[in-house]
């Protein structure tokens, strides 16, 4: 299958107007709409929209952390990302330029801020600091520049050769190479999804979908 045929296939998974696959969109909309400067005066509103999110995502199983407190866990995390600092991330689609290389270093500070900003809630995880598959789900909600490091995610990513230890500037690098290698399709994919639903969802979006619809479909052929 083609990265479109992947994506696509991915998508074809929403089975309507209140799949839980939908509340990234919904997530991700608000924060895009709201935009950084009104996130200051609606901050209890944008943790609230981030904390149904994680929860429809799977960060709120047992062993999360986050189980253990309300919605207003994710207010630090808010109010770091509504910071002037980060407004570069908000203004660009990462991955569409070769520029975007230069952004790394803000997108590894972001994610420095993001671990900070749990740290008080995450000491009584088993590693006492969020983990990368959060870390990783927060930004794709919010500005959309890294897909989610999510299990299905990882193996399809080894899967096509690429190499994930944790979550560093190499992993960005090689995730915004293969975007631009293959920009075009992404694109394609891009304008196919927003005819469809509306949306037009982040290239870092469908990075993510293509590598976890790999990922899920080795998965499924392991089953008995």
């Amino acid at each position: 299958m083609t990265i479109q045929e992947k994506i696509q296939a991915h998508h074809e998974r929403i089975s309507g107007e209140h799949d839980r696959f939908r509340s990234w969109e919904h997530c991700y909309g608000y924060f895009r709409r709201t935009t950084p400067q009104g996130l200051s005066a609606d901050r209890s509103q944008a943790a609230l929209q981030l904390a149904f999110y994680l929860a429809s995502w799977g960060m709120y199983r047992g062993s999360s952390f986050l189980l253990q407190y309300s919605f207003t866990a994710h207010l630090g995390v808010i109010d770091l990302l509504a910071k002037p600092c980060f407004s570069a991330l908000w203004d660009t689609e990462f991955g569409a330029s070769q520029m975007d290389h230069d952004l790394v270093p803000k997108i590894i500070e972001t994610i420095g801020g993001i671990r900070t900003a749990y740290q008080p809630f995450a000491e009584i995880s088993a590693s006492g600091q969020a983990s990368d598959t959060l870390v990783t789900k927060v930004i794709l909600g919010t500005l959309g520049c890294l897909p989610a490091c999510d299990r299905y995610f990882i193996e399809g990513f080894k899967h096509m050769g690429f190499h994930y230890t944790r979550l560093n500037p190499n992993f960005i690098e090689q995730v915004l190479d293969f975007c631009q290698r293959n920009l075009q399709e992404l694109k394609k994919a891009q304008v196919a999804i927003e005819k469809i639903g509306g949306i037009r969802y982040p290239l870092m979006k469908l990075v993510d979908m293509y590598f976890w619809q790999i990922g899920f479909d080795r998965g499924r052929k392991r089953l008995p």
